[in-house]
């Protein structure tokens, strides 16, 4: 009896999801073929509106009216279940990673993991432990999390689904989490790895103003002036060019004092403030 009951319980499974650059899914350790996924249009649309919609669940009304507009209820109700147990069927074993009630359709995130939500969480604790003045531990996990974001959500998928508000959403999350690991490695005297990821973010974002001072100031303190007065000119074309503006007088004074040998105090680092939102 205890044998039979071993074996009737349901296998656990664990399904994985990387949406940060190109997708890949996850299961039980090992990488399905994500072309599957992509090539069958519907199943890849109704992932990432799952995805979309893993905290409030995904409204049964959404997929009906992307999918099957002029259906009859009847038809929509049929055609999404096909739909279901073709997604269920793709990856390869019989387990369920939905919950489905009258209206709405859930992952079950007890067994679904999204690398958003890791992310996310990384983002958040770093805030909490550099509020903790633990600024060490703080750099440690924007490290571990800056590795997560692999590119753009969804990048290179083909659909007509609304993904630009999220993309970017995201995308100035990532820049407010490489602005943080620029400013506390400065903060902690690691100058190499601070000019590292400011050189990332002024790539992604050339006009973050507080990210050249940040930049300047680690070449002061590493005595490179030649590349300081580099930056600061690169810098004010670029400003000219797109805005015809000049930087900032405060960037100007610092770019001054740095040449002069006077570094900034180590609190008015602290003080530098991302512009992303």
């Amino acid at each position: 009896m205890a044998e039979y009951q071993k074996n009737s319980k349901k296998e656990k499974h664990k399904l994985e999801f990387n949406t940060l650059g190109a997708l890949s899914i996850i299961l039980d350790e090992k990488k399905l073929k994500t072309v599957e996924f992509i090539k069958q249009h519907m199943i890849q649309d109704l992932i990432i509106l799952l995805i979309l919609h893993r905290k409030d669940g995904l409204p049964k009304k959404v997929i009906f009216n992307l999918f099957w507009t002029n259906y009859s209820e009847r038809s929509k109700r049929s055609n999404l279940n096909t739909l279901i147990y073709r997604l269920n069927k793709s990856f390869g074993i019989n387990k369920d990673f939905l919950k489905i009630d009258r209206n709405y359709i859930y992952l079950n995130m007890d067994s679904v993991e999204i690398d958003v939500d890791n992310f996310l969480d990384g983002v958040e604790t770093v805030k909490y432990l550099e509020n903790d003045n633990n600024i060490d531990e703080a750099i440690s996990i924007a490290f571990r999390t800056l590795k997560l974001y692999r590119g753009d959500f969804f990048e290179n998928i083909s659909t007509d689904l609304p993904l630009d508000e999220e993309r970017l959403k995201l995308k100035h999350i990532y820049q407010t989490l490489l602005f943080s690991i620029l400013r506390l490695t400065v903060y902690k005297g690691l100058y190499r790895e601070s000019l590292e990821f400011g050189r990332k973010l002024i790539s992604s974002d050339p006009y973050c103003e507080p990210a050249y001072r940040l930049i300047m100031t680690a070449l002061g303190f590493l005595g490179n002036r030649s590349e300081l007065i580099r930056l600061y000119v690169d810098f004010e074309k670029k400003l000219r060019g797109k805005y015809r503006i000049d930087p900032d007088e405060k960037t100007l004074l610092l770019k001054n004092s740095l040449l002069l040998g006077i570094n900034p105090e180590q609190e008015k680092i602290l003080e530098e403030v991302s512009i992303f939102f």
